[in-house]
């Protein structure tokens, strides 16, 4: 019954949406919206728009404007087609503010400033690159941050039911492969995403009670040097690599190891040592060695 009422208000929302355009008030229904249509949320403060918000957009001819997004809602049915937009009040900060803590300044930057703010359905902010608060490009934004959020769905689902450390270790990890498919300016921003989820399995992982918890711990630190290869950083992946005694590596971890050897060893184009590893690979690894391959050249 409940999944029904869930489905018939989310259809209501949809009806409304391509009627209206108004922007969501409540961020839990946004957050729903965006689960269904498996896109990220485009916030901004609403008391920010009691004064003059300037937004620019280039148009398909190459036209720059200029809008007021505090009283101009011509761009809404852009945003409309890239995000779901939500207006997020005041009364929510203590909440988020409180989420955000021990994160790093410039999240907290982000989060007290007026810029609009792309969120993934956790309420997690995604664009924390420096910008302007007078004037922002909706085209960059919308070439940047209009991801499809399928590949991440099931995972982003299973953390806003529960966290612990499987759901917050998996959307942090899936978070990794998804920057392989992003525009080369979102990377590094879809990694610190990433990382923050693992630094949620981190703390989930000292007070659950599961077995190998070292194996676990070690599991992290191996995914931090995979972060470096996605960013083509190979020769700081290397360095870490060396530091690394294989007889230490626990047997769940192996195929991971083996994994960032064979793509370090790829991108370094050191193919004689990248040969000795490339039996140990499963055809789904090399492939992925590949794709990391083809986005950094």
């Amino acid at each position: 019954m409940k999944k029904l009422v869930l489905l018939l208000v989310i259809s209501l929302c949809s009806l409304n949406v391509s009627q209206s355009q108004e922007w969501f008030k409540s961020i839990d229904i946004a957050k729903r919206m965006a689960l269904v249509q498996d896109k990220m949320l485009f916030v901004v403060w609403e008391e920010s728009l009691d004064y003059p918000y300037a937004l620019l957009y280039t148009t398909s001819n190459g036209d720059l404007l200029i809008t007021d997004l505090s009283k101009d809602t011509s761009l809404d049915a852009v945003i409309w087609e890239h995000f779901i937009p939500v207006l997020l009040s005041e009364a929510e900060y203590d909440r988020l503010a409180k989420k955000a803590e021990g994160r790093e300044a410039k999240y907290i930057a982000k989060l007290n400033d007026d810029s609009i703010k792309i969120m993934d359905v956790n309420e997690n902010i995604l664009n924390l690159k420096t910008s302007s608060d007078y004037e922002q490009s909706l085209s960059s934004i919308i070439k940047n941050y209009s991801l499809k959020t399928t590949f991440l769905k099931q995972d982003l689902i299973n953390f806003s039911q529960q966290e612990n450390f499987t759901t917050a270790y998996n959307l942090g990890s899936k978070y990794i492969d998804f920057a392989l498919f992003v525009e080369k300016d979102t990377r590094e921003e879809i990694i610190d995403l990433a990382n923050l989820y693992l630094e949620e399995s981190k703390k989930h992982l000292v007070t659950s009670n599961l077995e190998e918890k070292v194996a676990y711990s070690q599991r992290i630190d191996l995914l931090a040097i995979k972060e470096d290869l996605v960013l083509d950083n190979a020769r700081r992946a290397n360095r870490f690599l060396k530091r690394i005694v294989e007889a230490d590596i626990a047997e769940v971890n192996k195929g991971l190891y083996n994994f960032l050897i064979y793509t370090t060893f790829t991108l370094l184009k050191d193919e004689e040592n990248a040969a000795l590893w490339q039996s140990k690979l499963s055809e789904v690894d090399l492939k992925k060695t590949e794709l990391i391959l083809n986005i950094n050249n």
